[in-house]
């Protein structure tokens, strides 16, 4: 072989052999934090959420009434205490003002009105959402009147997601 095959040989070694190092370091790479960066709310702390893209209600055959329900057990809440803090409830980034809070539970009515797209109503609807937290579990329940109700409510959630928080106000 000539002088400059060996030279392309180590030359290609030598970037190969770089090339490598550099993909390993890569492939391993970790990130860090100098210092903290606090973004928490001072006034509110997350006590409860729910979050899920859709929502499907079904109504039990052997109920009499015309109410279709939504319900889902999730895992326990640790520090609920309706009776000594003050809380706030959240859906969709709306915050629900006709909330009534027990010590263990959570209830709140919410009036939904749909629209076409000209701006004329097609339906208005009642929401009754209730969190009940028990000590191994907390129970969501969606509560609305009627197929037609339970519809529109679904298409909503189906297009918007549900996104769901209970928050405590703190220096309250």
């Amino acid at each position: 072989m000539k002088w400059h095959t060996w030279l392309i040989c180590f030359v290609l070694i030598f970037v190969g052999g770089f090339c490598t190092i550099d993909l390993y370091r890569k492939i391993t790479a970790e990130s860090y934090i100098r210092g903290s960066i606090n973004i928490q709310n001072q006034f509110t702390m997350e006590s409860f959420n729910y979050c899920s893209t859709s929502v499907i209600f079904y109504h039990d055959i052997y109920d009499d009434t015309n109410f279709y329900t939504f319900e889902i057990d999730l895992k326990p809440v640790e520090d609920f205490n309706g009776q000594k803090n003050k809380y706030q409830v959240v859906l969709n980034n709306y915050i629900l003002t006709d909330t009534q809070i027990a010590a263990g539970s959570v209830f709140s009515q919410l009036n939904m009105d749909f629209y076409d797209i000209e701006g004329s109503m097609l339906r208005s609807t009642k929401l009754d959402i209730s969190i009940k937290f028990f000590s191994n579990k907390t129970t969501l329940t969606l509560v609305t009147d009627g197929h037609i109700n339970a519809g529109y409510l679904e298409q909503y959630f189906n297009d918007n997601g549900i996104r769901l928080f209970v928050n405590e106000i703190k220096g309250v």
